[in-house]
């Protein structure tokens, strides 16, 4: 799902809410089925802060909402290496975004849901192998 995430976000700049739903959903069947489980003050948090953030323009809502569901199933002390690595791999998108302004002399936007599907990948496999 979350290489569909990157596609989507890559190509048309969005992430829909039928894939943050798809995923809410694998999180929860995980929760109720395996061994997940759901970090709802992180969460939470994330949401509270990410729709102040949305609301100033610094963010779009579709990170904010995959951030969200996705810290459910991260526990408490996997969420700053997760922001961290968020951050590390922001870095080459914005560098990236800033050519493309410069070239393109338009507003170019950062498909940031490739940084937060990576890290959320990285830091659950790291969680799985630990």
């Amino acid at each position: 799902m979350l290489l569909i995430v990157c596609y989507s976000d890559v190509r048309y700049r969005i992430i829909s809410n039928r894939l943050v739903i798809i995923l809410f959903l694998i999180i929860l069947i995980d929760y109720f089925l395996g061994d997940g489980q759901l970090s709802l003050i992180n969460a939470l948090i994330c949401l509270i802060i990410g729709i102040i953030l949305f609301y100033i323009g610094l963010v779009g809502a579709g990170d904010i909402k995959l951030i969200s569901v996705l810290l459910l199933s991260l526990p408490s002390y996997l969420v700053m290496d997760f922001v961290t690595l968020m951050a590390l791999f922001g870095i080459p998108l914005a560098l990236i975004a800033i050519v493309q302004k410069r070239v393109r002399k338009t507003k170019a936007t950062i498909p940031y849901g490739v940084a937060i599907s990576l890290s959320y990948i990285l830091i659950s496999g790291y969680a799985l192998y630990k």
